[in-house]
């Protein structure tokens, strides 16, 4: 573990976060009365996670969560109309940072579910996950998206 905490200690430090809402670990004994969210909620899975690794480590460095193995956070879920790659590409936001993408075989029916809420834009729950016994771990992005089918 000593070598995954040297690896965050490398990076600059990042003013924090202005926008969505705050990110918090694991509860800490004082925040034991509030509910406990459940890994096993969040089960859609961003891609393009690895492109975006210097925000996802500046996220868990913000919030000092290195040992946590978990973020749970707002992401919001942003339309990219003018991706070049894909016009119904919905890119995934955690305080100003992009970390990953909705994946392509998905992106149009959440387009169309985004649109269909009258915005462009669409606040969800959000999971970042780690391996807290890796030098190097990956880290990946799961949403919590109850209501679409």
């Amino acid at each position: 573990m000593n070598l995954f905490r040297n690896f965050f200690k490398k990076a600059q430090p990042v003013a924090p976060p202005t926008q969505n809402a705050p990110i918090t670990s694991t509860p800490t004994p004082a925040q034991q009365s509030t509910p406990q969210e459940k890994e096993e909620d969040y089960t859609f899975d961003v891609v393009g996670e690895s492109f975006q690794r210097d925000h996802l480590v500046q996220l868990i460095k913000i919030h000092k969560s290195t040992q946590a193995g978990e973020l749970y956070t707002t992401a919001t879920l942003e339309l990219e109309p003018d991706n070049a790659f894909d016009p119904t590409a919905v890119k995934v936001i955690v305080e100003n940072m992009q970390v990953g993408y909705i994946p392509k075989s998905m992106s149009a029916e959440m387009t169309d579910y985004i649109k269909a809420k009258g915005a462009n834009t669409l606040d969800v729950p959000a999971r970042i996950g780690w391996d807290t016994d890796s030098p190097q771990p990956l880290v990946g992005v799961r949403l919590k998206m109850e209501d679409f089918d």
